[in-house]
């Protein structure tokens, strides 16, 4: 494949039409004569005329040809010459993905293991003035020297993290292109998911991405949650089932290590697990499927609360959705009959879920009980709109609402909409900012209406407990009175902006509040994204990277590595071609006029 350093150049091949042009302007037709003489020439020139045709016409070419090769030597092409393996120095950033896929084995050997042994082959390949950056399944690239490089390489294992590979190639390459060499690439070593690849600006430097092996069939845990969030004590596991893999696999619930619920589910089905906790408190509890060909992603972690249901009164200005669910939930043994939490319209003693009055005068009212009792928050102005529901709502995530009041003051926002506070604690008072009525919200007809006041009734306001779920690795912000995170070589203090990194290691994390009790758990689980192991298109994988993106076979690889250094201009050759074109026009020409002195 040919280059040029200065394309615009190329518009002077339009000079080449000069020579042709200065040809036919210069042709003369001999007049007619009639003198014997005259006559005599004309018949000698008819018998040369073919050897004088053949004369002019070469001259033309040569004159030409001179013209065309003076034109290409200025625009500088460059064309890839593959003799020998040197190279001038280059700046490459190999990207090896340990992500949690590369553990899948494929025709008995790790996915992690075949991209080793290719990483080390282009290691081999670079040279001393070369730069190096090495990007794992983190996405940082790291200036490395070779030797470093490959002792990395023989300890390196499989992470439970998520690589977004488009991104780490674009990091890769802004690494290697402010490197200050001439030349740099970007290797890519990975098993290529789809769902790896987002999009995002082109790649700044020639991407070579290794050609994956066979994808393996594959199933996966995608997500679990307890059902009720607080059992009471039974309750069941809800666990989501993905991947490729038709057949159906063997799914059990353990809880502090013991199984004790078995289900058979496919991907694409959602198993439901009952069981019932041992003893009151907090319990650690995980999904696990039959292994297969990758099995980082057969487990699921969750944290499982179990407690006593708690004695609840619904009053009649909450309004009659709101005491029919309480209604159902006490006869389904969820809530007893009491008053240790109270559903009102106005901030009571005791633990308390405040719904906004139905006659919006009285709003002044509740806010003056809430700064008698020190409370942060208000109500204020009524707003009407459609909004989507999001934080700790359980399955009431996604529920739209239609009216609210806007929350004022700041404190511990549980769910928000749009953006602003919905569902805000102060102290053992929740405040809701809809009436759950027709008009206000969908949440009231709907099926997560009863599990939702269930989360509401056991564990925000009776508990005062919450869980949160991360990826490994990932910033997690944690709920105020949160005080450490209690891992396995011990406790890790929380900032006090409640914001920590959760740890690589799946598993579940009980976290300390500031009188020593444990107020929430943190679950951190794979990304079901990395289950799924169907590999980008090479089309794909273009339209991502740029089109300087290229996914190649093992060979091919070889072959294209370095391949932006190995590139030789061709300039000299053009103008040593020019200079003889000039020559040989030059005896043609003067042979013709020495034959015509004759």
């Amino acid at each position: 494949m040919i280059g040029f350093l200065q394309p615009l150049a190329l518009l002077g091949l339009a000079a080449a039409a000069i020579p042709p042009l200065l040809h036919l302007m210069g042709r003369r037709l001999p007049p007619t004569v009639l003198f014997p003489a005259v006559q005599y020439l004309t018949a000698t020139e008819r018998e040369h005329s073919r050897r004088l045709k053949l004369r002019n016409l070469l001259l033309l070419l040569l004159r030409v040809a001179i013209i065309l090769l003076i034109v290409l030597a200025v625009a500088r092409p460059v064309a890839r010459v593959g003799a020998g393996t040197a190279h001038p120095p280059t700046a490459l950033a190999l990207i090896v993905d340990n992500s949690l896929s590369s553990g899948a084995v494929v025709a008995g050997q790790r996915v992690l293991d075949v991209l080793m042994q290719r990483a080390r082959h282009v290691l081999a390949r670079t040279a001393a003035g070369d730069r190096l950056w090495l990007v794992l399944a983190d996405g940082i690239p790291r200036r490395i020297s070779r030797g470093e490089a490959a002792a990395v390489l023989d300890s390196l294992t499989p992470w439970p993290l998520r690589l977004d590979v488009a991104e780490a190639v674009r990091a890769g390459a802004r690494a290697a292109a402010a490197a200050g060499l001439p030349v740099w690439e970007v290797v890519l070593l990975s098993d290529l998911q789809a769902t790896a690849f987002s999009p995002g600006d082109p790649a700044t430097a020639r991407v070579l991405a290794w050609e994956p092996p066979e994808v393996p069939q594959n199933r996966g845990i995608d997500s679990a949650y307890a059902e009720p969030p607080v059992w009471s004590p039974e309750g069941a596991v809800v666990a989501h089932i993905g991947g490729s893999w038709e057949g159906a696999a063997a799914v059990r619930l353990a809880i502090n290590g013991g199984d004790v619920a078995r289900a058979v589910a496919r991907p694409g089905d959602r198993a439901a697990l009952a069981a019932s906790g041992p003893r009151r408190g907090w319990l650690v509890a995980s999904v696990q499927l039959d292994p297969d060909e990758l099995r980082a992603d057969d487990r699921w972690w969750l944290a499982l609360q179990v407690a006593d249901p708690a004695a609840v009164r619904a009053e009649p200005a909450v309004g009659r959705f709101v005491q029919e669910a309480v209604s159902v939930l006490q006869g389904g043994g969820r809530a007893r009959e009491g008053s240790e939490v109270v559903l009102t319209d106005r901030p009571r003693d005791g633990v308390a879920l405040v719904f906004p009055p139905h006659d919006p005068s009285l709003i002044g009212s509740v806010n003056r009980a809430l700064a008698a009792r020190g409370i942060g928050w208000r109500y204020g102005e009524l707003v009407e709109g459609e909004w989507t529901l999001t934080g700790e709502v359980g399955p009431a995530e996604g529920a739209v609402i239609y009216r609210r009041y806007r929350m004022r003051g700041s404190g511990v926002v549980l769910a928000r909409v749009g953006g602003e506070p919905w569902l805000v604690r102060a102290g053992n008072q929740v405040l809701v900012a809809s009436r759950m009525e027709e008009r206000w919200s969908a949440l009231p007809i709907s099926a997560a209406f009863i599990p939702f006041l269930d989360l509401l009734i056991n564990r925000v306001a009776a508990t005062e407990s919450w869980t949160v779920q991360a990826a490994p690795g990932a910033a997690v912000v944690f709920p105020p009175g949160a005080e450490a995170l209690l891992l396995w070589g011990g406790p890790a203090v929380i900032p006090g902006d409640g914001r920590l990194a959760a740890p690589l290691e799946p598993g579940v994390y009980l976290v300390r509040g500031t009188g020593g009790d444990t107020v929430g758990a943190l679950e951190v689980n794979h990304d079901y994204r990395e289950s799924q192991l169907a590999p980008a298109s090479p089309r794909v994988v273009r339209a991502t990277l740029g089109a300087d993106a290229h996914v190649l076979g093992g060979q091919a690889l070889d072959r294209e590595l370095f391949g932006g250094a190995r590139r030789a201009e061709l300039t000299g050759l053009l103008i040593a071609a020019a200079i003889l074109a000039a020559v040989a026009e030059l005896a043609l020409a003067s042979v013709g006029r020495l034959k015509r002195r004759e």
